[in-house]
Parts: structure tokens; C-alpha cells; sequence
């Protein structure tokens, strides 16, 4: 799967990373899209994704594919970058959001159906060490050692996993000492492979990313930040809404909901919740 992300810190541009899922035949045309009016087969489902869905969202649309002979293309990106491109004009068809507001104003603004936005799950902020280089970090006050030089931290305007970790360390009053050791990532992805790598100690995720062998995961409380609402839409442009809502209701579903959960998400509350 190729990755392109860059380390310049809460850089503007989007971060894409596709997984195609069956896209197209070995024997297409380069640059030639086919379709009904060429006899050949649709394009893939385009589907936008935030960066905390990169290890479960290529099982959803695997199970997908397999049962509908759908194919989909997936892109990954931090919520807000991706909120941006799709007001640009990007050709998406369904929108899945790590926070359920940037869903809400695009239906708001028209560019997302609004009886299509439904919660799909609860994300949760954990605290993910590097094994060998994070071993002194058991508690986010653990952060202030002088032997933590670097945090990584997705951008709080863009990434609702930075704005998390963000009110998190706001609100056990450690942000003003901690902020020089804030190393900026443009996604929750590219935070975490600060962390992977060994580039920081520590750094502020989802947990549904963390569970790599060079991480160790220590938990936060959830009342230390706002609840991550993650909520997803089809989009009022799309050519195929009948597929895109299929998708949407096949995540909805009691079997995508079983492999969310199994990944590490929580299951969205009710609207009366």
C-alpha cells in the first residue's frame, strides 16, 4: 500500500493514502476510465476515510467487495483535510469522519446527504509508547521527565485525535509545559509513526492504530477529553448512490459494527445517549 505523509509541522496539504480493493482490469487503458458508456465496468466506490481507520476500514471493504462485487477506492487522510478537499471538489462518494461534526456542516452546506450522517462509532485517546526509548512514561504526568524530549501530536485544528490529545494535556495541566516537546503530525497515523519509529516516546492516538509490536499502550481517562464521535455520509454529488449507501448501511450493520469493535472502537452511542 503506498503512504505519502510529511513531517512539516501542521502542514496544510493532504496526506493520501489509497487501497484499491480490485480497481479496475490489468488490460484498462492508463488514463482511461471505463463505464457504462464504454461497456466496461464502473469505476470503483471513491470512498474518504479518517487516518484512524487505516487498519480496519481495508477489512470492511474487503467483506464488502466479497458480498456485492462492489470495488472501492480508499483514502485516508486527517477528518479536516479531507472536509477541505471535499469542498474543493474532490469526486468522494461516502465520507467517513473521525469526528461526526465535519460530517454535520458539509450536510449543513449541502455537499453531504443529510439523512445519510449517522454515527458509526466511538473513538477512544490512548497514550502510545515506544517500547524501548518510552520506558519511563506509565502516566501522561510522566510526560514532564526530562528524559521525554518528543511528543507527537496530529494537528488540533484538522486531526479530532490531536484535539483530543490536546484538551487532554489541557486539562491535566500539563499543556504549557509539555507544548515544547510537541512534535506536530498532519494525521493520528503519521503521529503514531513518530512513535513506531522511535522519533518520539510518546505520542497522543486512537487506539485503534496502536496495536504494533514496537508500541505499548497506556490509557487516558475519558473524561479527560470530549467524546470522539465518529459519524459517516454519502455524498450529494455522487453518481452511485445506491452503492455508496449500501456501503454505509453494511458498516451500520451488526457485521461491520462486529469488526469495528473488534479493532478497537466502541459503539457510537444513541442519539439519546
Amino acid at each position: 500500500m503506498p503512504r505519502r505523509e510529511s513531517g512539516s509541522p501542521w502542514i496544510v496539504g493532504l496526506a493520501i493514502v489509497l487501497t484499491c480493493v480490485g480497481c479496475g482490469s490489468p488490460s484498462e487503458p492508463k488514463g482511461q476510465k471505463q463505464g457504462p458508456e464504454q461497456g466496461g465496468p464502473l469505476e470503483p466506490l471513491r470512498i474518504a476515510a479518517a487516518s484512524d481507520l487505516q487498519t480496519v476500514l481495508p477489512v470492511l471493504a474487503k467483506r464488502f467487495t466479497d458480498r456485492t462485487k462492489v470495488e472501492l477506492t480508499l483514502t485516508f487522510g486527517s477528518s479536516g483535510l479531507l472536509a477541505e478537499q471535499i469542498k474543493a471538489g474532490a469526486p468522494f462518494d461516502v465520507y467517513l469522519a473521525a469526528n461526526q461534526a465535519f460530517v454535520q456542516k458539509l450536510a449543513a452546506g449541502g455537499l453531504v446527504q443529510p439523512d445519510s450522517v449517522h454515527p458509526y462509532a466511538r473513538g477512544t485517546l490512548v497514550l502510545a509508547v515506544h517500547r524501548e526509548s518510552g520506558g519511563a512514561i506509565a502516566s501522561l504526568a510522566d510526560l514532564e521527565k526530562p528524559e521525554i524530549k518528543k511528543i507527537a501530536l496530529a494537528n488540533p485544528e484538522t486531526a479530532p485525535y490531536g484535539t483530543a490529545g490536546k484538551q487532554a494535556l489541557e486539562r491535566s495541566g500539563l499543556w504549557s509545559k509539555l507544548e515544547p516537546k510537541i512534535v506536530p503530525a498532519e494525521s493520528v497515523r503519521q503521529a503514531l509513526q513518530f512513535v513506531e519509529s522511535g522519533n518520539a516516546e510518546g505520542g497522543l492516538v486512537g487506539r485503534a492504530l496502536a496495536n504494533l509490536p514496537k508500541v505499548r499502550i497506556v490509557e487516558i481517562e475519558p473524561k479527560l477529553y470530549d467524546p470522539i464521535i465518529q459519524a459517516l455520509g454519502v455524498l450529494s454529488r455522487t453518481k452511485r448512490a445506491k452503492d455508496a449507501g449500501a456501503f454505509a448501511d453494511f458498516v451500520l450493520s451488526d457485521e461491520g459494527q462486529s469488526i469495528l469493535n473488534d479493532a478497537g472502537f466502541a459503539h457510537a452511542p444513541a442519539p439519546s445517549e
